[in-house]
C-alpha cells in the first residue's frame, strides 16, 4: 500500500503515514490521490531559521541603540499613563 499523498510505502491497514503524517483527519481517504503541492523555497527556509541569506551572510539585526531607545519610549509612555 502507498500513501495517497507522498507515495511512501505503508504497512497494510496503516492509520497514518509516518513519512508525511497524513491520516483520515488530513484528507486521507480511500481513492485519494497525490496532489503535487508547491515545495517551500529552501533559501527562504534557511533565512527564516538561521538568520542568513542564501550565501551564508548574517542578516542585519536591529542596532542596540534603537532597541534601548524603543524601551525608553515605552517606559515613558507607561509612566505617563500611571501618573494620570
Amino acid at each position: 500500500m502507498l500513501c495517497p499523498h507522498c507515495h511512501a510505502p505503508l504497512k497494510d491497514n496503516a492509520t497514518f503515514c509516518p513519512h508525511c503524517g497524513s491520516d483520515a483527519d488530513t484528507g486521507w481517504k480511500d481513492g485519494a490521490e497525490f496532489a503535487d503541492l508547491e515545495s517551500p523555497d529552501y533559501d527562504e527556509i534557511v533565512e527564516n531559521e538561521f538568520g542568513t541569506d542564501e550565501y551564508g551572510n548574517k542578516k542585519k539585526k536591529a542596532k542596540p541603540i534603537a532597541v534601548v531607545a524603543a524601551i525608553v519610549v515605552a517606559l515613558a509612555f507607561i509612566a505617563a499613563m500611571v501618573i494620570r
